[in-house]
């Protein structure tokens, strides 16, 4: 298992365009997060404790705590926070294109 998306303040990231229809399949994705665990994450790229707090929701759908794991054709399985939602929609965050490449697959096919 490979970990993907773990952001830190710390710790740069990369950025670019991300494929289109990306943030909607971590967000269905995140419906259904596993390792869920008690209290939640905050992100710590927002600009205040408050922007943060108000970002542990995906509309209807707690980011704040859980891991979104997705499996590639190479058999590659990711494990990223729920969070990844947030960080790529809001933060520019641009995770490995085969992570994106198997997240998409799996939203499609659950369509």
């Amino acid at each position: 298992m490979l970990n993907v998306g773990w952001l830190s303040r710390e710790h740069d990231y990369q950025k670019k365009e991300t494929p289109e229809g990306l943030v909607k399949a971590l967000a269905k994705l995140a419906e259904n997060s596993v390792n869920v665990q008690r209290g939640m994450h905050f992100c710590e790229l927002c600009p205040s404790f408050q922007v943060a707090r108000e970002n542990t929701s995906w509309n209807d759908t707690f980011i704040g705590s859980g891991e979104i794991h997705v499996t590639s054709s190479r058999g590659v399985t990711y494990a990223a926070p729920a969070m990844i939602v947030h960080y790529v929609d809001s933060h520019s965050y641009s995770p490995p294109e085969d992570f994106c490449t198997a997240a998409l697959q799996i939203y499609r096919s659950l369509e």
